[in-house]
């Protein structure tokens, strides 16, 4: 790896497999889930399989010719070992020279009992580690203070709020505030995974006619796709005073909200406790949400029953009009209760204004002139408020009476009526949004995020 700096070209991918490790029941819909029925079962074979793939991956490199110079570069807790195998390969012959870096896109996290990390150890290891007392270690607790450079994570916000935001320092990572305080967290922003629409061809000199008369156009389309695609596990139909969505005004906003189903996260149910708010043919909504458990649906569908007309709801990955889904919408939302780095620069480059919530990577992407932040009221943020929140992660209903759940709910309605009143009485404003949209997602450049990552790879090296 021994660049002078980031170089262009392609890489080899390589995948281990064993008999009796990696075999989920559905690799599509969750590869965390080993065992449904039993969770504590479950959590003790995910860390088995982490703990595998920790001490087979010097292993493999050792078989693929590669023994020095190494820089493995960890993701998630499940691979946070690899700074303690390497080590021991370098020290048992297998490896010749290794550093490790970590980077984090979120704080979960798992005990890793004494006999799974003994059995990756040699014997006078195994000896001193059998003198320490008390409760098993966490994968990262052990990871995160052997690796050789700074912990990293994949936005400048959601690094700060490791040590700052009340979610992490006393819900998720408490067990972890030591290590990040003393080695801090560096935030690495990340690219983005897509171009500026083609239907803007002059991107951010458009004039703002051009931006409306482009946009306009791509709304029609997904109207017309809206009214023509209906699968059967499509619910909820979108009109209009009772008739086609076809006919829809200019002045009715459409928004979208898309991606997996995480209760733990994205906040699909607190956008629409806020979307039960709007009256008939005040707003459009299209959801997109990709469920691992069905039940998960069941507010969806009550939603969708509540305000009939307003909302439609594809719980599946569409196979058409997901492009006029991103260009056509008026709005895009995130309300999500951490995010890492997050998509609102997906929207940007669609051409639609994003609406999220000011948490983590959001806040990096969506500024005031390109898009809307909320927050929750302050007072609503406490542990025991988020604490009965994600207790209540199987049953969302039970969040209907949480006051911080309320709070978001009510904060997110505030706003879209906000960004509505721009969009509708002051619609210069909004194209110019779209214009200022372009300009931000065009600096999320993963050259400048390889050349930043370069920087810490360096630090292993010296």
């Amino acid at each position: 790896w021994r660049y002078k700096s980031p170089v262009r070209g392609s890489l080899p991918e390589y995948y281990l497999k064993a008999d009796g490790f990696f075999e989920v029941k559905d690799k599509s819909k969750d590869p965390y889930i080993y065992n449904e029925q039993d969770s504590k079962a479950n959590d003790v074979a995910l860390s088995k399989n982490a703990v595998f793939f920790s001490l087979a991956v010097p292993l493999a490199m050792k078989a693929l010719g590669i023994r020095k110079d190494i820089v493995f570069h960890l993701h998630e807790w499940q691979t946070s070992l690899i700074s303690l195998t390497a080590k021991e390969a370098m020290l048992n012959g297998t490896l010749e020279s290794c550093g490790t870096l970590q980077t984090i896109h979120n704080s979960f996290d798992s005990p890793v009992s004494w006999r799974l990390l003994t059995g990756i150890m040699d014997r006078s290891r195994k000896q001193k580690l059998a003198e320490f007392p008390g409760e098993d270690l966490s994968a990262y607790q052990i990871g995160l203070g052997l690796v050789d450079a700074p912990i990293t994570t994949v936005s400048t916000n959601f690094a700060a709020e490791f040590t700052t935001d009340v979610l992490m320092t006393e819900h998720f990572a408490p067990h972890l505030q030591s290590i990040f305080r003393k080695s801090s967290v560096y935030g690495i922003n990340n690219g983005t995974f897509v171009s500026i629409s083609d239907k803007y061809p002059k991107k951010e000199t458009h004039t703002i006619e051009e931006v409306r008369a482009i946009k306009l156009k791509r709304r029609k389309s997904l109207l017309s796709i809206l009214s023509r695609y209906k699968p059967e596990e499509r619910f909820g139909e979108l009109t209009y005073q009772g008739g086609s969505i076809t006919r829809l005004p200019d002045n009715v906003p459409i928004v979208v909200m898309s991606g997996r189903l995480d209760p733990l996260q994205k906040g699909y149910d607190i956008f629409l406790r806020a979307i039960e708010q709007f009256q008939e043919d005040e707003i459009k909504v299209i959801l997109t949400p990709m469920p691992v458990d069905y039940s998960d649906l069941d507010y969806f569908y009550e939603a969708a029953c509540k305000c009939k007309g307003n909302i439609t709801v594809f719980p599946f990955k569409m196979q058409r009009g997901y492009r006029e889904l991103q260009e056509g919408a008026t709005f895009g939302v995130m309300p999500s209760i951490y995010e890492p780095f997050g998509a609102a620069v997906e929207y940007m480059a669609s051409g639609t204004v994003n609406i999220g919530r000011a948490t983590g990577g959001l806040v990096d992407q969506i500024s005031r002139n390109c898009g809307f932040l909320y927050r929750e009221d302050a007072v609503f943020y406490t542990l025991e408020n988020i604490t009965a929140f994600i207790e209540s992660a199987d049953i969302v209903q039970m969040r209907k009476t949480n006051p911080w759940a309320e709070s978001m709910a009510d904060n997110l309605y505030d706003v879209m009526k906000k960004a509505i009143n721009v969009y509708i009485n002051h619609p210069e404003k909004y194209y110019k949004m779209v214009l200022n949209g372009f300009e931000k997602a065009e600096g999320f450049s993963w050259g400048v995020n390889a050349k930043q990552y370069y920087q810490v790879y360096d630090m292993i090296r010296s």
